[in-house]
């Protein structure tokens, strides 16, 4: 067997991308090692249980169209399945004379025109005989029988190209499962935004394009999300590397402010890196970002809404809302007009009223569970 040969067609088979493979070249490869001019894939199944080509290198796209119509009368498989689900590879060595198989439609119609005159089958993919997966190797008649050095090359290729096979198959099953996943995502009212380690911004559904064109968040020149507010902008730096870093980490929920400080949503962000490896097959994505928008003029629908969830006064409505903006404490008593210590007072009340003991505490929860 020549071992360079054999090198040089498995790296190949592996140098293609198997997620949407090219096998165009490599095709052209082994009908260099084997001496042939005609190399397919053909797929058996219940739909095409003579063969179906879905891949060839050297026949014209007539006889490629002309194959279905006669792959029906293709008597070699009939003969040589059996021989191929045992050994993994069979060539038309004693499956049948010669003067047989020239008097067959498939050999006068496809076969002659090819120039096909000997075949060699190597087993792909099996789970009984209505799911094959070969790769068929042709040469004409002069050329003929394979020979036992290329069938020694055909073994040492046969399980690499099992290995691909299956790996192509499973990574265009999670190609289609991506498509269908990011489909969905585009029928979402909420902005979903996906995120590598770096923090760039990777992908967003179409409500999202729509809220980085109206400005509720924006991304930097090298990629990476950016908040408006320059607070919200601090806290998503600290906190935005963390997510980005560990699987374990815990959801996170940040206010979104416009440029004049008024809440124009939350975005919560949730660790997402094993999930997009397995199920997506994006596996630089780090981080999922749910956005929520809170349209313009809602501020006193949105105390409305904290004094009928919680059973906040007016006032202490007015300073959650204040907090779930941004604010601190200092800030929301000069903005209310107000001692510092008046809403301390009141931020003790929204602490006994939700159960929590630190502000960031209650800013967090207020933003999971109010009605924004």
């Amino acid at each position: 067997m020549d071992r360079r040969r054999s090198t040089q067609l498995i790296d190949a088979l592996y140098g293609m991308d198997l997620r949407a493979p090219d096998w165009t070249p490599f095709l052209h490869l082994v009908a260099s090692a084997f001496r042939s001019h005609v190399v397919t894939v053909q797929i058996h199944d219940r739909a095409h249980p003579h063969g179906q080509l879905t891949m060839a290198v050297g026949l014209s796209p007539r006889l490629l169209a002309l194959h279905a119509s006669l792959c029906c009368d293709h008597p070699w498989f009939e003969r040589g399945a059996s021989r191929l689900l045992l050994e993994g590879i069979v060539d038309d060595r004693g499956l049948m004379p010669e003067s047989e198989l020239r008097a067959t439609r498939y050999y006068a119609e496809f076969m002659q025109e090819a120039g096909i005159g000997h075949g060699m089958a190597m087993l792909m993919h099996a789970q009984g005989r209505e799911d094959l997966a070969l790769l068929t190797v042709n040469r004409d008649w002069e050329t003929g029988h394979y020979n036992e050095p290329e069938i020694e090359l055909a073994r040492s290729l046969l399980p690499h190209l099992c290995n691909a096979y299956a790996l192509q198959q499973r990574l265009g099953w999670l190609h289609h499962e991506s498509r269908n996943f990011y489909a969905a995502l585009d029928q979402l009212t909420d902005g979903v935004l996906l995120l590598n380690a770096r923090g760039q911004l990777k992908y967003g559904n179409a409500t999202a394009q729509q809220m980085e064109a109206d400005r509720l968040f924006s991304r930097r020149t090298d990629g990476r999300l950016c908040l408006n507010w320059p607070a919200d902008e601090q806290l998503l730096q600290r906190t935005l590397p963390q997510l980005c870093a560990s699987q374990a980490s815990r959801p996170f929920v940040l206010p979104m402010h416009g440029h004049d400080g008024t809440l124009a949503g939350t975005i919560k962000f949730c660790p997402a890196g094993m999930v997009a490896g397995t199920q997506w097959s994006e596996f630089d994505i780090r981080v999922i970002a749910f956005v929520k928008s809170v349209a313009p003029g809602n501020a006193v629908s949105l105390r409305s809404g904290l004094q009928d969830q919680w059973g906040f006064t007016t006032a202490e409505a007015q300073l959650a809302q204040w907090m779930m903006q941004g604010m601190s404490l200092a800030q929301a008593a000069e903005r209310g007009g107000v001692t510092i210590n008046t809403m301390r007072t009141h931020l003790r009340s929204l602490f006994d009223k939700t159960q929590t003991r630190r502000q960031a505490e209650l800013v967090r929860l207020l933003l999971r569970l109010s009605h924004t």
